[in-house]
Parts: C-alpha cells; structure tokens; sequence
C-alpha cells in the first residue's frame, strides 16, 4: 500500500529562507513546489502554466519565481 509522505520545501525568498510543507504518494517535482511557493505568496495569483502550443524560452513557473525573488529550492522527507 502507498503511504502518504509529508515534503518540506526550503528555499530562499529575497535572500531570507523560508520554508512549506507539502504531502503527496511520491516527492513533489520542482515545479510543482515552485507553484506552491507562488500559492504562499502571491494572494491572487494569476495563471502562470503555459498554453501547451507556446514554446516559451523561458518557462511561466520559473520566470514568476525569479521575478519573486526565490532561489535555492530544495525538497526533502518530512
């Protein structure tokens, strides 16, 4: 039987760190910790997926993230 583990994700935000807690059957991918990091700090976000026919030279996720100031993202077993 999958267990449900719980993920913490730890990065920096305008050179301070910060840190979530995310839970899942299998360890987050970088964007989607990316989207919930977004989540925790923008109130009203705004669509940032890319349509599947754009090809962007710089994706949505990782462009919003840079603009926010976040940096150093890394994901480990709660």
């Amino acid at each position: 039987m999958t267990r449900l583990e719980h993920y913490t994700v730890q990065y920096c935000i305008n050179g301070r760190t910060d840190a979530l807690t995310m839970e899942g059957y299998s360890e987050p991918t970088l964007d989607q910790a990316r989207l919930q990091i977004l989540l925790k700090h923008i109130p009203d976000l705004e669509i940032v997926e890319d349509a599947p026919w754009e090809r962007p030279t710089h994706p949505s996720l990782e462009s919003r993230t840079e603009e926010l100031g976040v940096s150093d993202i890394r994901i480990k077993r709660a």
